[in-house]
């Protein structure tokens, strides 16, 4: 997705425009470019650009993300680190380990058979595979 207006962008998914919603929007969208990042990472870039914020706030305007559609949370890459994807399309990921980054793998790369059912009453929503590279 590329991004030509943040507040554009906030609008059209519902979210508040608000003064970091904005400029972290500005830094994950300007470019078109997919990427992988932490919560710590975001900070980090702003922090590099002059902009402030408390890591609670990039925390809360990334989940909000993930909750409008604008990102997807992939989890399950190490205990306790979250990674927010700006590529919302289903697809898997690579993990290089020694390098600490994903990489995706293309939607149709993975073929999964022989699922188990789900429990009685539930339905499977999706399934993420994260394959592990050393």
């Amino acid at each position: 997705m590329r991004l030509t207006d943040p507040k554009t962008l906030l609008e059209q998914t519902g979210l508040r425009t608000t003064r970091q919603r904005r400029a972290i929007a500005q830094l994950l969208f300007a470019d078109g470019m997919d990427r992988h990042v932490t919560a710590e990472w975001v900070a980090e870039a702003l922090r590099e650009q002059g902009i402030s914020f408390a890591l609670g706030t990039v925390y809360n305007t990334l989940h909000s993300f993930v909750e409008a559609g604008l990102l997807r949370e992939v989890n399950g890459v190490e205990k306790g680190i979250i990674v927010f994807d700006t590529n919302t399309s289903q697809h898997h990921h690579f993990y290089d380990e020694p390098n600490k980054t994903l990489i995706d793998i293309p939607q149709g790369s993975v073929d999964i058979s022989n699922l188990p059912a789900a429990p009685e009453g539930k339905t499977i929503a999706g399934y993420d595979v994260i394959i592990r590279l050393k």
